[in-house]
């Protein structure tokens, strides 16, 4: 089993990122979907991706990590209408069958034509009033993905 750390949308609100890391110190990975508003070296070990905010810092806009069998796409969303067809189709074009994605500062799990999409939320605020989150994610030994919510 893995144990995946996933977060979003902080906004440079790095006392979420402290909370996080303290809260968790014994996940595998720790990705982060953009808008973090931090240097790399402020977010590690958390692996990132480019969100709509993070201008002045250079990650790349999407990550394929293949882990335990799976190939996961981690992306904000940003330049991209959120739908089932739209980010299926970016997922069938990466041959990933997770996809990770922040940007809309919701969580969300779902399974959709046998992709598992995930949005940790915001670790900062999120938009549907709800308390800010972040996702832990076990990709287990027979294959299956879970997922919680983990309110700050």
């Amino acid at each position: 089993m893995l144990k995946l750390c996933v977060a979003s949308d902080n906004h440079g609100n790095m006392s979420s990122i402290e909370k996080i890391l303290c809260d968790n110190p014994a996940c595998d990975y720790y990705f982060h979907l953009g808008d973090s508003m931090a240097e790399p070296e402020l977010i590690a070990p958390f692996i990132s991706v480019e969100g709509n905010n993070d201008y002045y810092y250079d990650y790349p806009r999407q990550r394929i990590i293949e882990l335990m069998g799976h190939r996961i796409l981690m992306i904000h969303g940003d330049g991209y209408t959120w739908s089932f067809n739209t980010f299926t189709d970016k997922a069938k074009k990466e041959k990933a069958d997770i996809v990770l994605f922040g940007h809309t500062h919701m969580f969300h799990d779902e399974m959709h034509n046998g992709i598992r999409f995930i949005n940790p939320g915001s670790c900062y605020h999120n938009r549907d009033m709800t308390a800010p989150c972040y996702a832990r994610v076990y990709l287990l030994d027979d294959g299956t993905v879970k997922c919680e919510r983990i309110n700050l």
